[in-house]
């Protein structure tokens, strides 16, 4: 037999058209059932005008008549029998493919968050290496234009390789921005951030080898962007395990990140080639109080995640799914814990919810 990629629910659906055929043959063994004892009550009828000479006749009648009540017993208790293990074969199967299901998006879910971690481990590699720049270190050990000048082409250098960011920003131990990449799209240079959390965590590190994070938001200084911030302070040799000459701030473009992931999983076939059960697919990438970070759903981002399954879901540092009965329709929620990658995990959740018919 030819692969035909059969699926989980094709158990149910064959099922179901068996039950369906045998109870058609049923009905019309049923229908000669009808019809045999009519020909009986017709056959007694003319052996008893017959008299004497319809006594053979009425003997054969008799035995039809009763050869007829055994199809008709044979058959109420196939049906009974048929229908009953059918039913039982359609639910075990419905059940079954409802697990299978859940499994499988439970293991989309985790990719997603495989694919987050590794792009994201990638980027607190990046500020720790671009603190160390020369050009980055020398601005803020000798202030001044030429050298800020320099160190802002440089980071344009930089983002032009590295277009997942929109831009880089070079602070001293101030607060104040004193050169960044994308000085022709955001003219930050002069102004202040002393009391953005991920300066101050850079700024208080104990080493080069530590990195600052605040998660998505949208940054008032790119325009209202979304953005991821990595930051790293920044040394030279005498400030070493001293404070910092100041620290590189990289803002992450967060939407070429959690957008594109979530879309190439819309690409992949979670509705298998069954039409009729699929009504819904949505997927999220949410942290861990439960606020959406990236959603296939419009205008979602920074939303808390309505799902009454959602406590279980931050409970959990795994992956798993819960099915939800919802009138005729089963949500199937399926969750995939932050895997994490090398020293880097954001303990973020991807969600894929998906509502199907309810067969059972």
């Amino acid at each position: 037999m030819e692969n035909q990629n059969y699926r989980p629910e094709h158990i149910f659906d064959i099922a179901s058209s068996i039950q369906k055929q045998l109870q058609q043959s049923i009905h019309e063994i049923q229908d000669v059932h009808e019809r045999t004892h009519v020909l009986s009550i017709n056959a007694r009828i003319e052996a008893a005008r017959s008299g004497v000479h319809g006594l053979g006749f009425k003997i054969v009648a008799d035995e039809f008549g009763n050869l007829n009540n055994e199809i008709a017993q044979i058959s109420r208790t196939l049906g009974e029998s048929i229908s009953n293990e059918t039913q039982i074969l359609m639910e075990l199967s419905d059940g079954m493919a409802k697990q299978v299901r859940g499994d499988r998006l439970s293991q989309i879910s985790l990719s997603i968050m495989d694919v987050v971690d590794r792009n994201l481990y990638e980027r607190t590699c990046d500020v720790r290496w671009w603190a160390t720049d020369s050009s980055v270190v020398e601005a803020l050990e000798q202030p001044g234009e030429q050298k800020e000048n320099f160190a802002s082409k440089r980071l344009a250098v930089i983002l032009d390789a590295y277009t997942v960011y929109l831009d880089l920003f070079l602070v001293n131990k101030d607060g104040c921005i004193v050169a960044n990449g994308r000085p022709e799209h955001f003219f930050v240079k002069g102004k202040t951030i002393k009391d953005e959390s991920w300066f101050k965590e850079a700024m208080s590190s104990p080493n080069g080898q530590e990195y600052s994070f605040t998660s998505t938001h949208q940054s008032e200084l790119l325009n209202g962007q979304e953005v991821l911030i990595y930051g790293c302070r920044v040394d030279n040799e005498e400030t070493t395990g001293k404070a910092p000459l100041g620290a590189l701030g990289i803002y992450f473009n967060w939407k070429s990140l959690g957008e594109a992931v979530l879309e190439k999983i819309s690409t992949i076939d979670l509705h298998d080639d069954i039409k009729v059960l699929r009504l819904k697919t949505e997927s999220r990438i949410i942290d861990e109080t439960g606020k959406i970070l990236a959603s296939s759903e419009k205008g979602e981002s920074g939303k808390i995640l309505s799902n009454k399954n959602l406590n279980k879901i931050l409970d959990s540092n795994s992956m798993g799914h819960f099915l939800t009965h919802i009138d005729d329709t089963i949500q199937i929620t399926a969750f995939g814990y932050s895997p994490g990658f090398e020293t880097y995990a954001t303990g973020w959740y991807g969600i894929i919810t998906q509502t199907i018919k309810n067969n059972s």
